[in-house]
């Protein structure tokens, strides 16, 4: 990996039921952004899994927290001993997400035995602790676009108190080190009676309440999730008074809302704040009820796509970005990553050329 060259890697995943697929492909990216000299390897939004029902949800979250893997697995494990056996599969199985990212060696192909089967099959694995491995052994950091955080209060409105989550985005060094996290603020409630709409997303999912930056090797970053994206006040806010010069975006959207709305507000939000815009999406029939727009981009400060790795519209484009899906190329594999390089002095110019942030009001308006 070249620190000094400022290239981010933006993964697009088809996230499932299954941890162990969903990090193994996680693990594949991390090989791929690591060979093309990237620093930092961004995630979509569930990127750990996604499942077919509320419940699923709430009985795969995690807590998450600020412990560091050790160098020496044997020290690590102590802190999560169970059973024997148990602990000997688990550090299997992460040896085998470390061997695909140093090795390309995909464990998949040699199948498993009886106790790694059970495990995988009961989901008895965590998400954080593989994206630790991966972190630690590809030398990345990642921007992990949104795991299901335990612990969350649950709904005042909820008569019986039922547990909650948080949708959190953070941000991992490579030495497995959590810097940031953030709790997706805007749920998407909504309720149409005469078309038989009910949707709240705040019946499972707790907002959070503070807005996130984080210093990282691509520069200064503002984290937000999904349907933030529609609400322009937030990133001003990153920008204006965090600093931030990468906006990070990554979703799931759905493919009605995707068609009509992604590259349009991704490139208004890189225009309004004069910030690359790096959004990192998930592509693909995820389940029976479930399927995502894709089109992972990278967007420069003036608003122009520098990368785009395709989705339900066809293939994306390339100018200035590299594409890479693995053994193909093909721009619409999954899982794939495509690449840019964040530019300082694109920063400089574009907003020397229209001081936008000197000419933002700063005052409410008048009326």
């Amino acid at each position: 990996m070249n620190l000094s060259l400022k290239r981010a890697a933006i993964a697009q995943l088809c996230s499932t039921a299954s941890k162990h697929n969903n990090l193994l492909n996680v693990a594949k990216c991390a090989r791929i952004a690591s060979e093309k000299g990237a620093s930092m390897l961004f995630l979509p939004e569930c990127f750990g899994f996604i499942g077919s029902s509320s419940q699923e949800t709430l009985d795969n979250a995690e807590e998450i927290n600020d412990v560091v893997i050790s160098k020496k697995k044997d020290d690590y494990f102590e802190k999560i001993a169970v059973d024997g056996d148990i602990v000997s599969t688990k550090k299997k199985w992460l040896n085998d997400i470390e061997n695909f990212v140093e090795h390309g060696v995909d464990p998949r192909a040699s199948g498993n035995d009886s106790t790694m089967t059970s495990m995988l099959d009961n989901g008895q694995i965590s998400i954080l602790d593989g994206l630790k491995a991966i972190a630690v052994k590809s030398g990345l950091w990642i921007s992990a676009g949104g795991l299901h955080e335990k612990g969350a209060p649950p709904s005042p409105e909820d008569e019986l108190s039922r547990p909650r989550v948080y949708n959190t985005h953070f941000i991992m060094d490579s030495s497995g080190k959590i810097v940031a996290k953030y709790r997706k603020i805007h749920l998407f409630d909504v309720s149409i009676p005469s078309q038989g709409v009910e949707l709240r997303e705040s019946a499972t999912t707790a907002p959070g309440s503070k807005l996130v930056i984080c210093d990282s090797p691509i520069g200064k970053l503002g984290l937000s999730t999904c349907y933030d994206l529609r609400f322009p006040e937030m990133y001003a806010a990153l920008v204006q008074q965090g600093g931030a010069d990468v906006l990070l975006v990554p979703s799931a959207f759905t493919v009605p809302t995707g068609r009509a709305h992604w590259h349009t507000l991704l490139r208004a939000r890189a225009i309004e704040n004069q910030c690359y815009v790096l959004a990192s999406a998930q592509f693909g029939q995820h389940n029976e009820k479930r399927k995502s727009y894709g089109h992972s981009v990278a967007i420069d400060p003036w608003g122009g796509i520098i990368v785009d790795a395709g989705g339900y519209d066809g293939e994306g484009n390339s100018t200035t970005g590299l594409i890479d899906g693995g053994n193909n190329n093909s721009k619409l594999t999954s899982p794939n990553v495509v690449f840019c390089d964040i530019e300082d002095e694109k920063l400089k110019s574009t907003r020397e050329r229209m001081p936008i942030q000197l000419h933002r009001k700063s005052n409410p308006f008048c009326w």
